[in-house]
């Protein structure tokens, strides 16, 4: 017992020593992982550890929850002055924001955000309340952008960030067109678009697109001849209830498949809305979350749907899938059944769920 006793201590004792047999620049990606505070504090571990926090190749900051500057303000500040000029792999910003002072937070992160460009930053994450009236980000070696809770007025534009591959907002009230040339894989979920003028989304090389915005006007979708895949949902108000109570003004038929213009080049496409309009589409996904089923009768009604109509469907189309949130909508699922097979969809191409 006690010869195991000693051979577990011995191996301990061994593996105490383990991480600093690890080469600094190694030492210096694991400490990237952690937030530039804790970062910092290792500084006090050994000798060795002195320095290495200052060629660490992420900046991990919080912005302090006050608008006077405090203590993590200035930590930032000193912490910025003090960094060897190492080229940073990401920048993630945390701004727990007063409302009142949400201007101020921004104006306070601003060198930040400079100093992670001038650095030639390649991933950016921003969580901030603050009010912007224009973002416009100029790099040659940022890939991936991430925006969370913040409000934008006037311009969204990264056409000057050449390589810039994903861009991410979530939970952010958009109130301006958005501009992103070189972006591969857009996601826009939670928050809102502007409910008074309907914005534009340019951005020519998509191959992936997901746009769930919890209001306002769905966007008008430039050209997207590269998109593969796209997961959209119609979220304008006005035509939520167009087929209950027709809006004044409302050319239904006529203004939504221009605003999915864009989606038209889809091979799989999942459209949370009413109409679909894409001649290559291979795959159809089709979200039931009706309380009754009177909408589809009233659909009828107004000559959305007429069998004897060209089909809308596309030639390519291999896979419909319906997916029920409840069995209420089986009448549902009865009267979409008649309709593919109006238009000639087999049902072995049908997936019910």
């Amino acid at each position: 017992m006690s010869r195991r006793l000693s051979e577990v201590g011995s191996t301990a004792a061994v593996g105490e020593h383990r991480i600093g047999d690890l080469p600094d620049d190694l030492l210096a990606y694991l400490m990237s992982f952690l937030p530039s505070r804790d970062s910092v504090r290792t500084s006090v571990l050994a000798r060795r550890w002195r320095s290495l926090w200052r060629s660490v190749p992420a900046l991990r900051l919080e912005d302090d929850t006050r608008g006077d500057g405090g203590p993590r303000s200035k930590f930032v500040d000193e912490l910025l002055r003090r960094r060897h000029p190492t080229p940073l792999n990401v920048c993630d910003i945390c701004s727990d924001y007063d409302t009142f002072h949400c201007e101020e937070a921004f104006t306070r992160i601003k060198p930040w955000l400079r100093y992670a460009f001038s650095h030639d930053v390649r991933a950016l994450r921003v969580v901030a309340g603050s009010l912007t009236t224009n973002l416009v980000l100029v790099s040659s070696h940022l890939k991936r952008v991430e925006l969370c809770f913040m409000q934008f007025k006037g311009s969204v534009n990264f056409t000057g960030c050449r390589v810039l591959d994903v861009l991410e907002m979530k939970g952010c009230n958009i109130l301006a067109s958005i501009l992103c040339q070189s972006v591969r894989h857009l996601t826009i979920k939670g928050g809102c678009f502007d409910d008074k003028i309907r914005r534009r989304i340019s951005a020519p090389n998509l191959i992936s697109l997901k746009l769930a915005p919890s209001q306002g006007l769905t966007p008008l979708l430039d050209s997207m001849p590269s998109l593969l895949t796209a997961s959209v949902e119609s979220f304008d108000q006005q035509y939520h209830y167009c087929f209950d109570v027709p809006c004044e003004g409302c050319d239904r038929q006529a203004r939504f498949p221009v605003v999915l213009e864009g989606l038209s080049a889809a091979t799989n496409l999942e459209l949370t809305t009413d109409d679909e309009h894409s001649p290559i589409l291979e795959t159809l996904t089709l979200l039931l979350d009706f309380q009754t089923h009177e909408k589809w009768h009233v659909m009828e009604t107004y000559g959305i749907y007429d069998p004897k109509e060209q089909s809308p469907l596309s030639k390519h189309l291999k896979v419909v899938k319906i997916i029920r949130s409840s069995t209420k909508e089986d009448v549902i699922v009865d009267r979409i059944l008649k309709i593919l097979c109006a238009h000639g969809v087999p049902s072995e191409q049908i997936d019910i769920q």
